[in-house]
């Protein structure tokens, strides 16, 4: 049984969907959110079961004080700083920025341990593999091209060699490419909603690349599982299990928005070592979890198009 959890990161796409999913689920949560966060409003405000503290990830080592000890099942750390805005690209080979987020996952895992939780959830990243031809399983080499995946494995590594000295329970989600409301990461999917709503539209490469996109609803049920029925030390990949090629997922907007629009394919060239399959293997996490996305693309772009509209209704932007 999990009752009550401590949640990082839960202004994020990902983050956002699962306080709100365990909210649903009649779960007790505490978000722990940057002091000043404008993507704090994106949370259930008012909510009975919801606890915001401000936190921001350099403040770990004496939020402790605030909290109450034995109170929480599961302790979901979602927070990794630079991961949105325009800046999310040239952050990815920060060096000193990434490697300053493999030691405050490290101080996460020391909340977790000061608080006596019993599971460590923390969520990983496709930019470990690489690149790659073939749906990606859990057992593949793996060859980072940049400082975000690079600090990704080390943090997994550290974290799961400091909670076993704990005795906490370690579960290492590697998440793909997640899509929801509340993205604040420039995404594709993003900013080609936005852009089709404002009667714009946006050049993109041909297309061919093959994405596994996940909706973040989806994303928060297999975290959930994951903490309930994940097994110790174990890496699982989060995604849906099937892959299409990019303009497949553009046209489907296209066709949902703005019927009468040609995407503009083939207008930017590819980058220089451009990734071009992103499919991942789910089998370990549908056999020790049970796990089933329920939502097809299109429904998920359907909810995202309803949150942007009542965003610009309210005259609110991300």
């Amino acid at each position: 049984m999990i009752k009550k959890v401590i949640v990082t990161g839960g202004t994020g796409v990902t983050g956002n969907a699962l306080v709100k999913y365990l909210l649903q689920q009649k779960i007790e949560v505490t978000a722990l959110v940057r002091p000043g966060s404008f993507r704090r409003r994106f949370l259930p405000e008012g909510h009975p079961l919801l606890t915001v503290v401000d936190c921001g990830l350099a403040d770990y080592g004496v939020v402790g004080q605030r909290l109450q000890k034995h109170a929480y099942d599961a302790f979901f750390h979602l927070a990794w700083d630079g991961s949105t805005g325009k800046e999310k690209v040239d952050n990815r080979n920060n060096f000193k920025l990434q490697n300053q987020n493999v030691m405050y996952a490290l101080d996460a895992v020391e909340l977790c341990h000061e608080l006596e939780c019993p599971v460590f959830v923390m969520t990983g990243s496709q930019a470990v593999y690489g690149r790659k031809s073939c749906p990606v399983t859990e057992e593949m080499d793996r060859k980072p091209e940049n400082g975000y995946g690079m600090a990704k494995m080390c943090a997994e590594g550290m974290t799961r060699l400091l909670c076993r000295q704990y005795g906490i329970r370690h579960i290492w989600p590697i998440l793909f490419s997640v899509y929801g409301p509340c993205d604040g990461t420039e995404s594709l999917i993003d900013t080609t909603i936005r852009g089709l709503l404002r009667g714009d539209t946006l050049p993109y490469t041909k297309g061919e690349q093959r994405w596994d996109y996940l909706y973040s609803y989806d994303a928060a049920k297999a975290l959930l599982l994951l903490a309930l029925y994940g097994k110790d030390g174990e890496t699982y990949h989060v995604a849906n299990g099937s892959s299409n090629p990019l303009e497949e997922y553009i046209r489907i907007i296209y066709r949902m928005i703005a019927p009468d629009t040609k995407p503009r394919l083939g207008e930017v060239p590819y980058a220089l070592n451009q990734v071009m399959y992103l499919g991942a293997d789910i089998t370990k996490l549908r056999v020790d979890t049970g796990f089933v996305p329920e939502y097809t693309f299109e429904e998920g772009i359907r909810e995202i198009i309803e949150s942007i509209r009542l965003e610009m209704e309210k005259g609110e932007c991300v």
